[in-house]
């Protein structure tokens, strides 16, 4: 999957002791509100709505309602409180880093007001990019969780695109799962939008479906052409598409960014003589589906220990395809997931 969407982030606790200039030397936010927080969730282990997390510190600001919950889950000091202000400056010099992706304006207003306001947005990204052993483990077993879906679909009992989008959630909820992001359902003319949302349109020559799980709040993303009556163009299409991703993979280790990476597939499209796709060559993953690295012509994101959703594609005028794999690079070699 390739379109980004909002990003709702927060900041807290560093297991990686990574520290930007600007920021080392200061109070870092993250709050919590009504909808899952990545950052927050990452870096105290718990969902906590309504609360708020010194990083440094490790101190949890809650109230009455959560505050039971806090006790018996999160591991560090909880402040109960009522007004978070004079709590906070209890604890916090006058500057203070916040996620401003991660909370409302009148939260910010109300901040500004208080402290000297930080954006730490773009360092905590960067942060949760680096994978731990305990998340590649989560990541690979939601890709599995996901392989497993894709080889239950009985496509010759399914008639239309809304059919197969539905089976895949049927499929999702009884292995008590939930989905990475709602599932992309394409055939015939559909498969040249990257991003078509299932339609009553009947299955023909070939479905492309983009989909993934979640296992402990991890994200997989995978992308799969399941053909019915295919030309022999279609074929060696998704072939040559499958070739780019593998040899991406193996060349990993050649690559120090997400520029590097970019550039190389730009030269095995040309090498395959297939029209490049409007989109990024992929995106990093994790707890969210678009994560670091960027894999941009820009970008200068370091590929090692991060987990990453590859997807090569191409669209033409009367259909289009994209295959995706999610892998973790060590630094030396691709584990294809």
């Amino acid at each position: 999957m390739w379109i980004v969407p909002q990003r709702k982030l927060g900041l807290a606790a560093n297991p990686f002791k990574y520290k930007t200039p600007r920021l080392q030397f200061m109070d870092t936010l993250l709050y919590m509100g009504e909808s899952f927080n990545p950052n927050f969730y990452y870096y105290t282990g718990i969902e906590s709505d309504h609360s708020f997390f010194l990083k440094e510190k490790n101190i949890l600001f809650t109230y009455e309602m959560n505050y039971e919950y806090a006790k018996k889950n999160f591991e560090g000091k909880i402040v109960l409180i009522k007004d978070p202000i004079p709590s906070l400056k209890k604890y916090v010099k006058k500057e203070l880093a916040v996620d401003l992706s991660s909370i409302s304006v009148p939260l910010y207003k109300l901040l500004q007001r208080n402290f000297r306001i930080k954006n730490s947005s773009q360092a905590l990204l960067k942060e949760r990019g680096i994978k731990k052993p305990t998340e590649v483990k989560y990541i690979k077993k939601a890709s599995e969780l996901t392989n497993s879906i894709f080889n239950e679909l009985d496509l010759s009992k399914l008639k239309t695109e809304k059919d197969v989008e539905k089976k895949l959630l049927l499929l999702t909820l009884e292995k008590g799962l939930e989905p990475a992001f709602p599932p992309i359902v394409s055939t015939g003319i559909n498969t040249s939008f990257p991003h078509s949302i299932p339609t009553k349109k009947k299955l023909s020559d070939f479905i492309l479906i983009d989909y993934g799980v979640k296992y402990k709040k991890y994200c997989s993303d995978f992308t799969r052409i399941f053909f019915l009556k295919p030309s022999k163009k279609q074929k060696e299409i998704y072939q040559s598409l499958q070739n780019i991703f593998h040899e991406i993979a193996d060349e990993l280790p050649c690559f120090k960014n997400g520029s590097e990476l970019t550039i190389f597939s730009k030269k095995l499209f040309k090498k395959y003589k297939i029209k490049e796709p409007p989109h990024a060559i992929g995106h990093g993953i994790g707890l969210e589906v678009h994560e670091y690295p960027s894999l941009g012509s820009k970008s200068r994101d370091s590929l090692k220990n991060t987990a990453m959703a590859i997807e090569p594609a191409t669209y033409l005028k009367k259909f289009g395809m994209r295959y995706e794999r999610t892998l973790f690079f060590n630094g030396k070699k691709a584990r294809i997931f």
